[in-house]
């Protein structure tokens, strides 16, 4: 009887040691920001299946398994010896698609790390519109807008972009000094003569051929947004020989701040650009003149106003700067109202022409010097 329980004793502790095997589950994830990887438990017994799950993080996807079977973010691994498996996730790609309307290419230069067409979050490419003989860069449409060439696009989904040409017909602009800009440029409250622009063109005339006609856009009262509609409106066909911007005073007039003023600023001064045909220096900016030295009866806080003027001319400067683009400071002239009121016009509070003739001559010797062919 003894043996026989001995016997019974020893199958029972085998039969049990059998049934109650156990095997390590290992996961983890490639890379690690890449996702997480889930199993319901990390031990399973001998000849059951354990379901593994791998959840990608924002721009991954699950490219692959090692230990396991399988392109779905959930595999079974039958477990019947200790298993490792790893979930490995990739970057997302997008893909850059380039049309072209009109006759140019555009060049693709990667500033952030990048494949040639496809491109992870974050990557940065560098494109540039060249234009053919005959044609000029006109604008971006689609994921990316505006006039500046080149320019940079910065990748978080699929971009289509379209680089527009245009046929260059009207060569007659070539000869044409266009002046932009708002009641300063008109020459609100002074004779037509007595315009800075027409002051100017004046002066090239006894010093150069190149230029013959001048075109002025402007209107009292207009903002960096009224002028850069109305360009567009217009259609105008570059290049032209010579471009004059000066814009902003009435922005700082309604209260906008200098910091918000930048990129629509920087805006209007790309298509200003693209309107020289893309040569900086026959592009030239003016700063905003100091209303508040005027003495008009309603101004008060001069000192504010001042300050705010010395402010957005300081972003006009920088950008100007930034593009190799004349920037003539005529602010400091303006201040000299403040003791010489023959440098006002009548209404007491827009530049004489007197004050125009001082502009004029501080810009006249550096314009000269521009090869304007």
């Amino acid at each position: 009887m003894k043996k026989f329980l001995l016997l019974f004793s020893i199958l029972f502790f085998f039969s049990c040691s059998k049934d109650s095997i156990t095997y390590n589950l290992t996961i983890s994830a490639n890379p690690e920001n890449g996702g997480t990887v889930s199993s319901l438990t990390q031990q399973y017994s001998d000849g059951t299946t354990a379901t593994v799950t791998a959840s990608p993080n924002n721009e991954f996807i699950l490219e692959s398994w090692s230990g396991a079977k399988g392109n779905l973010n959930s595999v079974d691994i039958l477990m019947n010896s200790d298993k490792t498996v790893i979930a490995n996730f990739i970057k997302k790609k997008y893909v850059l698609i380039v049309n072209i309307v009109g006759n140019g290419s555009v060049s693709k230069k990667t500033i952030k790390q990048g494949l040639a067409t496809d491109y992870t979050r974050g990557s940065i490419v560098e494109l540039t519109a060249l234009p053919k003989d005959g044609w000029l860069f006109q604008e971006w449409k689609g994921d990316l807008f505006g006039t500046e060439n080149p320019k940079q696009v910065t990748f978080d989904k699929e971009k289509k972009i379209t680089a527009v040409f245009v046929k260059n017909i009207d060569l007659k602009n070539i000869s044409t000094f266009l002046a932009l800009g708002d009641s300063y440029t008109i020459g609100e409250s002074v004779e037509t003569k007595e315009r800075w622009p027409v002051l100017l063109m004046k002066e090239l005339k006894t010093r150069t051929n190149t230029i013959s006609s001048l075109n002025i856009i402007a209107r009292t009262g207009w903002k960096v947004e009224q002028l850069n509609e109305e360009i567009k409106n217009l259609n105008l066909t570059p290049p032209f020989g010579l471009v004059s911007l000066q814009i902003g005073v009435n922005n700082q007039f309604q209260g906008q701040d200098a910091s918000d003023f930048r990129p629509m600023f920087t805006e209007l001064l790309n298509r200003s650009l693209s309107l020289a045909g893309s040569k900086n220096k026959k592009l030239f900016v003016l700063s905003i003149p100091d209303w508040g030295a005027s003495g008009y009866e309603s101004s008060q806080e001069v000192d504010q106003i001042s300050k705010e003027i010395d402010e957005f001319n300081s972003v006009i400067k920088s950008e100007a700067e930034k593009k190799g683009i004349p920037y003539f400071d005529i602010t400091l002239i303006s201040r000299r109202a403040r003791s010489d009121k023959t440098l006002i016009a009548s209404d007491g509070l827009h530049p004489s022409g007197k004050m125009y003739e001082l502009w004029v001559e501080k810009i006249v010797s550096e314009i000269s010097k521009i090869d304007l062919n």
